[in-house]
């Protein structure tokens, strides 16, 4: 397979002292959507990175809008009221999302996975969506370039996709609509806390004073809470995925093996082989996945031959397609594998959103939240379970 390279966009606007009633630390999804929020409230919002804007793991999502990837129960209802608020948000936001419903299929190579899938299918079904198991004569016949030799089958289930590009765009240009200001390669460099506040933001253009700070730096979250004394458990794997030259349709759904999250949780140099084909004919083909102590956004070594190996070994007949860019993102997660959304523990006016799991369906709902607690100082319902004071009793989270 063949590499073309390609390039980024980035952006600016100028910076003023403020003082400002809301700062965002981090411009990818969170950072953008929690702005949008908080101006459409009526916030004067700054939103500070130290990259080129959404230029983080958000700059490397594939546009999936999965459901069989959720946990179930609270967290699988938030993601189908994601699921259904995301088919109108173009229109609000004045963006085409590039709305598409292809499905989900998870391939199965072994029995114990099945007994897995199947209790997964399960449990969509008794959320009333549409899902079942498919044996190998239905996956020849859904996917015809497909090698199934190997396989026991597949689970089918409904998933959507969008463009992440536009969904990131559409939340920018809203926002700024509303008069947010968006500073790129200006990053929060340091805290000044007075007690129990953080009075202001140091920045390498001046000093900022904010009534309520935000960091939504998604992987590098714990680095920036660092910087204001604060020890916070965000983590983070290596993920690599490529991309390849437009061609005709050749896939019919997104396609993954079945334990993606497993994979991608097991250690160094793995593969949690993902296979999706966008609308005007782009292979995405992801992840290769490393552990990683330290945020690295260029492409190893090892990374592009492992995806092409594995892609080739179920899609044989697609061997010679070309490839035109790849990239290389941190994944975030925390230790439960679910956001932090709230109030950071003893400092009043210091918030985090970090860690989202399924962001594309989940960030419009959750965000839309975290803006009317920042606002209204009430706390939401929603949010309750996701509030970072859950690591504190485990010596996770600590001040300094």
């Amino acid at each position: 397979m063949t590499m073309i390279p390609s390039r980024r966009i980035q952006s600016s606007q100028p910076l003023r002292s403020g003082p400002w009633d809301v700062i965002v630390v981090g411009s990818g999804f969170a950072g953008v959507a929690i702005a949008y929020y908080c101006a459409r409230l009526g916030a004067q919002v700054l939103v500070l990175d130290s990259q080129e804007l959404g230029g983080g793991s958000s700059s490397a999502c594939a546009g999936r809008v999965q459901l069989i990837d959720s946990h179930p129960g609270e967290y699988l209802d938030l993601v189908l009221v994601g699921h259904s608020k995301l088919q109108t948000l173009g229109e609000e936001l004045g963006v085409d999302l590039e709305w598409q419903t292809p499905g989900h299929l998870t391939l199965i190579p072994d029995e114990q996975r099945w007994q897995s899938e199947h209790q997964r299918v399960t449990e969509l079904i008794d959320h009333g969506i549409q899902a079942e198991m498919v044996d190998t004569t239905a996956l020849t016949t859904t996917e015809p370039f497909l090698d199934v030799n190997g396989l026991l089958g597949a689970s089918l289930s409904p998933e959507s996709h969008i463009n992440p590009f536009h969904f990131w765009f559409g939340f920018f240009k809203a926002a700024r609509k509303k008069g947010t200001v968006f500073k790129p390669f200006t990053a929060a460099i340091g805290f000044e806390r007075h007690k129990n506040q953080i009075i202001s933001v140091e920045t390498p253009q001046g000093i900022v004073a904010a009534g309520a700070v935000v960091v939504a730096g998604g992987a590098w979250s714990g680095e920036i809470l660092g910087r204001a004394g604060i020890a916070f458990p965000m983590q983070f794997t290596q993920a690599e995925a490529l991309v390849t030259e437009r061609v005709r349709p050749v896939l019919n759904q997104h396609i993954s093996l079945a334990g993606f999250y497993e994979t991608i949780h097991a250690g160094d140099h793995s593969v949690a082989l993902g296979v999706g084909q966008h609308p005007h004919g782009t292979l995405v083909i992801s992840n290769a996945i490393q552990s990683a102590s330290t945020v690295d956004q260029k492409s190893s070594a090892w990374s592009l031959p492992a995806l092409s190996t594995a892609f080739q070994k179920f899609f044989p007949r697609l061997k010679n397609i070309r490839i035109t860019r790849t990239w290389a993102a941190p994944s975030p997660f925390l230790p439960d594998r679910r956001p932090a959304l709230g109030w950071v523990p003893g400092i009043e006016n210091l918030y985090v959103a970090a860690g989202f799991h399924l962001a594309l369906p989940t960030i419009p709902v959750l965000c839309e939240r975290v803006a009317m607690e920042i606002m209204n100082r009430v706390e939401e319902q929603l949010l309750a379970s996701f509030r970072p004071a859950r690591f504190m009793s485990a010596g996770q989270i600590s001040i300094s």
